[in-house]
């Protein structure tokens, strides 16, 4: 079993509004997010929040997902994902499913994509790859939680991803959203855009 989490618990500083709110279709981010998660077939889903948990809470129907909160913000994202891993490390999930909660536009086929390889393969971990580059979200197997626990906050995911290739799968997608992260006012622009042209055509 696959479970998915978004973290949701960061400052969104450079965007100047908390990103799980920002509008993506007909919902927010967080909400295309935990949507296309399900459609995938992935039902295990948490949402790690931190400090505009009360915001993001008031905003969505979370009865069907596990809402965690951390207060290791200093640690950036490896800290919600180390929350994360203590919520389901207990249970009988294979692999963790980490997405950014300000990429709402990654496909579903992308992610089904990931499943398949990863389950397929018996990779440690499975990366997108796009043109080249791998992105995110990521699905960490049960055999690094450990490493993802005790990874340097500098470093992060990242120094598990890097620490040994052979284990780690690359699945080329035709989807470049998975390295668009949504950092500022510019960037979520530029992606209304991109979709508003997509949905007239």
């Amino acid at each position: 079993m696959i479970a998915a989490t978004i973290l949701s618990a960061g400052a969104s500083s450079r965007m100047g509004f908390p990103k799980a709110l920002l509008t993506f279709h007909d919902g927010t981010f967080l909400q295309s997010i935990l949507d296309a998660a399900a459609a995938a077939g992935i039902h295990r889903r948490i949402v790690v929040v931190g400090r505009d948990a009360d915001k993001i809470l008031a905003k969505h129907d979370l009865r069907e997902v596990t809402v965690v909160a951390t207060e290791d913000f200093d640690a950036g994202p490896i800290g919600s994902v180390r929350a994360a891993i203590r919520e389901v490390e207990s249970h009988p999930i294979d692999g963790l499913l980490v997405w950014p909660v300000d990429m709402p536009h990654v496909t579903v086929a992308t992610v089904q994509a990931l499943e398949d390889g990863f389950r397929e393969s018996g990779a440690a971990i499975a990366v997108p790859e796009f043109a080249g580059k791998g992105g995110h979200p990521v699905i960490f197997g049960r055999a690094v939680f450990d490493e993802l626990l005790q990874a340097p906050a500098g470093e992060g995911a990242r120094a598990v991803v890097r620490a040994d290739p052979s284990r780690v799968l690359r699945v080329s997608v035709p989807d470049a959203a998975v390295v668009q992260d949504l950092n500022t006012p510019k960037e979520y622009q530029t992606l209304q855009r991109r979709e508003d042209e997509r949905v007239r055509w």
